[in-house]
């Protein structure tokens, strides 16, 4: 017997059945037949099996997605094969902690395993960056997430919740499946350079691991003998026949050959990479791949012999069993593509040239809530397309089945209760089956509704914090002019009646005493509207009025305001009950005083302000403020009402920016209405309204 040569396996876990293969290929003999003596390495925490790999510690490892991102960074790895065709790598979290979404992450402590680019990106695609929780080593077991240690942690959906289950345990699983992102899971690769100089070896190993995962998968009740008896695991029975039932759904050895791969699929786990920004663009496959060699089979023996006479017998036998191994790979082919069709993660339709549907998978159900059978001879319009968008669908049948090019498309879709929801779709043209046959269309779509929500929201965020921060910038600049003003009148007042005092002089004492009270009813005007806005933004209001004396209520204003104007007449006309349901007698107050002050602020010298108060039965309030002044311009009376807007032409008065915002606030919180007019001739009108009501 040849020696055989010792060869490494990097593990990315403690024994299991996510390894069976490879204890099968050891235990059957399948390496020694290849002449290979094969050693499993266990993994441990902190050790990657690429860089074990890498650094030459392991001649072989088994890898994740994150393969492609060490590809791209220089680093020479080879896929050889892969054990899963849907990565059961997942999070998980309990249900009895503040983790109600992803993205109460934030802020959190995650236990990420080596190799985890795919939940990375599938974080990134929910919206959650990197900095947003902090990641810590994994400690290849539960325990850290069950007694609180981690909010959530990578596990593997084949294994870790059976322990949670016997433990009571609820759960979440967050599959990035979920959000379309389906990768190989455990990738069997070496290093570039021990391809080349063991290409046979590299095959040997590879041959021998292949035919053990398909021994395994067939005897998986003998393969979990051979782990209880061999290997030391911390797995009971039961534990590994869990993770074996598991292990069928996601490596479909009934359809696909153990250690598929296609390029095609790889360089899609490329594009949402590329997509998140964890690769650039189109990057480049070549040597990431390896294609085995197939076994080639020489024919000639069979003929060899044969007489003249048997040709003819033998080209017909040969060609029925061409049709026969055709028909049967065809059925098959027919089979794994109804299997990948009904077990995609996103919606998946077929359409003929009018928008019929023809065929309808299990995640268009999950979404749009008709069955299969519900939804085959359906039309898509007025079924999950909105009557009124039959002109999209138009376009879209056109590109596609017309033009032979692929539509991508954001729209709006309802489900079979009537519920809106936002899809994204990838629509493109689908293989006539006769030749003449009109178009047909593929349509893979994806509901994104949270997401769009999400991005809508963050976006009013991200407005509102930049309102915030304009709003705190003009609170600064007018914090600085509304309280230095009145100071430095109060401060120039005083030390003119000190120095006159000093002389005996008390003709400037009266000027003086006026101008201090002047500034004094400035800064606490300008107090009391800082104060009305901070209750305005905390207070909940509600159209809710009380019984007041509105006479009595708008002399009080006019009797305030003019302490600040006492050069200036107001004219007063009041009709209708003097008794009336009014809004918040305070609010008044402050809507009457605020109108009356920017009517005195801009009326010219020696015009008088008039004021007009109609009530009626119901309770309804007509309030008018009239001051003859500048006009104010039309550009300027859709922002008047704004916080903090003080145009150019009012840069030459006193004022906050606040008083006429806190007008509109209060009037219509109370369903009320105000309205401007505003020319040189007939002056500024500001008129408030408060309609009819009825006490309760």
């Amino acid at each position: 017997m040849a020696a055989q040569e010792t060869v490494r396996l990097q593990l990315k876990w403690n024994h299991q059945f996510q390894f069976a293969g490879y204890y099968a290929a050891i235990a059957k003999g399948y390496y020694e037949e290849e002449g290979l003596s094969v050693e499993l390495l266990l993994a441990r925490p902190g050790r990657d099996p690429i860089t074990e790999v890498l650094q030459g510690r392991a001649e072989f490892g088994i890898g994740t997605s994150d393969l492609l991102l060490h590809f791209h960074q220089g680093e020479p790895v080879v896929a050889l094969a892969v054990t899963f065709q849907h990565s059961p790598l997942a999070l998980i979290a309990r249900t009895n902690n503040q983790l109600q979404t992803l993205r109460d992450l934030d802020g959190q402590t995650v236990a990420l395993e080596p190799g985890s680019a795919e939940l990375f990106a599938y974080l990134k695609r929910e919206g959650i960056r990197t900095e947003q929780f902090d990641a810590v080593l994994h400690e290849y077991n539960l325990m850290p997430l069950i007694v609180g240690r981690v909010a959530a942690q990578s596990v593997y959906s084949t294994t870790e919740t059976l322990e949670l289950d016997k433990l009571g345990i609820d759960y979440q699983i967050y599959s990035p499946r979920s959000v379309g992102i389906d990768f190989y899971g455990d990738t069997l690769f070496t290093t570039q350079a021990f391809l080349a100089e063991n290409t046979e070896q590299v095959e040997a190993f590879r041959r021998a691991s292949l035919r053990g995962w398909l021994y395994a998968m067939n005897h998986s009740e003998e393969i979990i003998n051979i782990i209880l008896e061999q290997y030391p695991t911390p797995h009971s029975r039961e534990a590994l026949r869990h993770e074996a039932e598991k292990m069928h759904s996601l490596m479909r050895t009934d359809l696909i050959e153990p250690g598929h791969m296609i390029t095609g699929r790889w360089q899609h786990m490329a594009d949402v990479y590329a997509e998140i920004g964890m690769l650039p663009e189109n990057i480049s496959l070549d040597g990431f791949i390896h294609h085995s060699k197939q076994e080639s089979i020489d024919l000639s023996r069979i003929y060899f012999g044969l007489g003249i006479a048997s040709i003819l017998a033998t080209f017909f036998a040969v060609i029925a069993s061409f049709m026969g191994h055709y028909n049967r790979q065809l059925k098959k082919s027919e089979q794994k593509f109804r299997s990948l069709f009904d077990n995609a993660p996103l919606a998946f339709m077929l359409l003929d040239h009018k928008g019929y549907i023809q065929d309808w998978n299990i995640a268009a159900t999950r979404i749009f809530g008709w069955s299969r059978d519900e939804a085959l001879g359906k039309n898509i319009i007025g079924t999950i397309i909105k009557a009124e968008d039959d002109a999209m669908f138009d376009n879209v049948m056109i590109t596609t089945a017309k033009e032979k090019d692929s539509v991508n498309v954001h729209n709006k879709n309802i489900t079979r209760s009537g519920k809106e929801i936002t899809c994204e779709w990838v629509n493109s043209p689908y293989p006539n089956i006769r030749e003449g046959d009109p178009g047909m269309i593929l349509s893979i779509g994806m509901d994104v509704t949270e997401r769009v929500a999400m991005e809508k929201a963050l976006r009013k965020a991200r407005d509102d914090a930049n309102d915030a921060l304009h709003e705190h910038k003009q609170l600064i600049t007018m914090l600085s002019h509304e309280i230095r003003s009145p100071l430095a009148t109060i401060a120039t007042a005083n030390a003119v009646l000190k120095a006159s005092l000093a002389q005996g002089n008390y003709t400037d004492t009266e000027v003086m005493n006026n101008r201090i009270n002047l500034a004094i009813n400035r800064l606490r005007g300008f107090l009391d509207n800082l104060t009305a806005d901070d209750r305005l933004s905390r207070t909940s209001l509600t159209n809710h009025r009380v019984m007041v004396d509105l006479p009595s209520v708008v002399q009080q204003g006019i009797n305030a305001i003019q302490h600040t104007y006492p050069h200036k007449k107001v004219n007063t006309v009041i009709s209708g009950p003097d008794n009336i349901l009014s809004p918040d007698p305070v609010l008044l107050d402050i809507v009457i005083t605020n109108l009356l002050d920017n009517a005195m602020k801009y009326s010219t010298n020696d015009t008088d302000i008039s004021i007009w108060v109609i009530t009626q039965a119901d309770h309804a309030i007509s309030l008018k403020v009239h001051n003859y002044g500048p006009s104010i311009p039309d550009s300027v009376k859709t922002k008047i009402f704004r916080k903090y807007y003080r145009g150019e032409q009012f840069e030459k008065t006193t004022g906050t920016g606040v008083g006429l915002y806190l007008v509109k606030q209060i009037v219509e919180s109370n369903n009320g209405h105000i309205d401007m007019t505003s020319s040189d001739k007939a002056g500024t009108y500001f008129h408030v309204t408060f309609p009819a009501y009825k006490q309760v």
